[in-house]
């Protein structure tokens, strides 16, 4: 007894046999036809299955779940506000212990066009902006790891 070849395709439909088809088997018979066609199928779905269970272990990085990775790359955030203070510089102390992040800044009132050129250093535990302009309002700032 052989088995029927498989082809990983999505079949449109499964065929009927009708009353007054002949009997006739092997591989392109009538009467496999609806078998191989379901076979096609389920050679198609494993196929879909086999690619989506890769992508799933490749996105949880060694990670025991998608939970437990998305976990991992969570951010963390700091916020808060603070006032401008030109090219002295306003220092903002913080406790990340690291310069891997993200200042991100908003003046918090309408700079009319007197902001300048707005520069960070980053440190350890704190940052620093400076602004080349003439405006001294307030910023609120987000810290992002």
């Amino acid at each position: 007894m052989a088995n029927l070849q498989e082809t990983p395709q999505w079949e449109a439909g499964v065929y009927q046999i009708e009353e007054t088809d002949p009997v006739q088997g092997g591989p392109d018979g009538v009467d496999n036809l609806p078998h191989k066609q379901l076979a096609n199928r389920t050679a198609y779905l494993k196929q879909q299955q086999d690619a989506i269970q890769s992508e799933l272990a490749a996105a949880r990085a060694g990670k025991a779940s998608l939970a437990e990775r998305l976990a991992a790359l969570e951010t963390q955030t700091l916020q808060g506000e603070s006032t401008f203070a030109g090219t002295a510089g306003r220092s903002v102390t913080h406790n990340l212990g690291h310069t891997n992040y993200i200042v991100n800044l908003i003046p918090l009132e309408d700079t009319q066009g007197d902001l300048g050129d707005v520069r960070i250093a980053r440190a350890a535990n704190a940052f620093t902006v400076y602004n080349t302009g003439g405006f001294r309002g307030q910023f609120r700032y987000q810290l992002m790891t």
